[in-house]
């Protein structure tokens, strides 16, 4: 399945903000022969495509003085229209170009010059900002039209170029600013765990465009944890009123004479009893979590292994118990770590096969291993044999034991996994955090 493209929300501001300076800048340009001039539009593109003839012609003498070198392309221009003229002036010097208008008598003075009526320019030149009045200028509309936007687009590339770079860089530090606390809560989202009471997601500092998001996200983890809660419940009381019934039915049972039916049946209640106590010892766990008190981890093993002794010896298999360790102290919940060990010690009778062996070893590392030598577990079913009612190699159990097991453990904080054993058979690795 191919992955989709995350959507960046600074990049999106981004190709946003530039757009729209884009827009406001081309905008800018198609109006402004509005704004500059009242000319009508073909007369004014002739005076822009006149100046940027003229503009590269201005220049200085050594000395400072404004002077016109007139440029190849600017002779042709004035031989092809014989009536354009021009003034330029850097505010010390007057130069003129093109037809007398003015009479000689006047000279180039600068009341003359403002006397004309022409278009106005103010253009950056070799020489400086230079402001050049021009009249009978003509030229082709399309040809105009075309250079004018030429010679406009390169400044919008250039300005859109630095404030993009600019654009992004301020908006990529305010996005990562802003959205911190959405950050902060995706970090507790991510922390969640079953069962957690109170508020999932912070709201402190959230924006507040993001805040019915974060609330609605908590008011759905609410529900679900009432939904589930409720059925903790349900199945808490099913398993307390089952166990009555069941305990009546073992007495029952009792009084039948013996035969291969009562047998079946007496095995029968015993997975029935077993399914109830393992569904009690669930909702234990997950309502009162796992009490922490120091025990010493060692002799709890070495316990359930002389509780699980008889069990071996009426299945005509055996118990075996090292540990590389005298002691080995921890925090945890007696009882819950007695079930899970006492859970996986009788997962390894049941598949070890008659005339077993069940290990129970403990490193010197702390690492708790329970193994046997049976037909070990598929690769495929590793994962599964953790889940609920799931039952790996056709064990007549409820399919709960391993599950309760892993569930103890995370309480914990400790992990589980299974493992080829060595020669054969299933290995358990049980490794307490430090």
């Amino acid at each position: 399945m191919r992955a989709t493209r995350c959507n960046s929300l600074a990049r999106r501001l981004v190709y946003g903000l530039v757009a729209f300076q884009a827009l406001v800048l081309i905008g800018g340009i198609l109006t402004e022969p509005l704004r500059e001039s009242r000319t009508p539009l073909s007369q004014w593109l002739a005076a822009e495509e006149a100046v940027r003839l003229l503009a590269p012609s201005i220049g200085r003498e050594p000395g400072g003085r404004l002077v016109l070198r007139p440029e190849p392309v600017l002779t042709a221009y004035m031989e092809a229209n014989p009536g354009f003229w021009f003034f330029a002036t850097d505010g010390d010097t007057l130069l003129r170009g093109g037809v007398d208008r003015i009479d000689k008598s006047e000279g180039d003075s600068e009341e003359a010059w403002r006397a004309l009526e022409g278009t106005t320019r103010y253009v950056s030149t070799s020489a400086g900002r230079v402001a050049i009045l021009l009249g009978g200028q003509r030229g082709d509309f399309w040809a105009g039209l075309r250079g004018w936007l030429t010679d406009r687009l390169w400044r919008i590339a250039l300005i859109l170029l630095v404030a993009g770079l600019c654009t992004t860089a301020v908006i990529i530090g305010l996005v990562h600013l802003l959205l911190r606390p959405v950050r902060h809560a995706a970090r507790a989202a991510a922390a969640l765990t079953p069962g957690q009471q109170g508020p999932h997601l912070p709201v402190e500092k959230v924006p507040a465009e993001i805040l019915p998001l974060v609330n609605a996200t908590n008011a759905a983890f609410a529900r679900l944890e009432e939904e589930n809660e409720r059925q903790r419940r349900f199945v808490a009381n099913a398993a307390h009123e089952l166990r009555t019934p069941v305990a009546i039915l073992g007495i029952r049972l009792d009084e039948l004479p013996e035969s291969a039916a009562k047998h079946k049946l007496r095995q029968d209640v015993r997975r029935l009893s077993l399914l109830a106590n393992q569904l009690l010892d669930l909702e234990r766990l997950h309502h009162g979590g796992a009490r922490r008190e120091s025990l010493d981890l060692v002799a709890l093993a070495r316990d359930v292994v002389a509780d699980m002794g008889p069990l071996a010896i009426e299945d005509g298999s055996s118990i075996a118990f090292s540990s590389e360790v005298p002691r080995l102290d921890i925090l945890g919940d007696e009882q819950a770590l007695r079930g899970a060990l006492s859970n996986l010690i009788g997962n390894a009778l049941s598949h070890g096969g008659k005339g077993g062996l069940a290990e129970l070893r403990i490193r010197h590392d702390g690492v708790v291993e329970v193994a046997d030598r049976g037909a070990g577990v598929p690769a495929e079913w590793r994962e599964r044999v953790f889940e609920p009612f799931q039952r790996a190699g056709g064990g007549t159990g409820a399919g709960l034991g391993l599950y309760i097991v892993r569930e103890a453990l995370r309480a914990h904080g400790a992990t589980i996994e299974l493992r080829d054993g060595e020669p054969s058979g299933a290995l358990f690795r049980i490794r307490f955090p430090a």
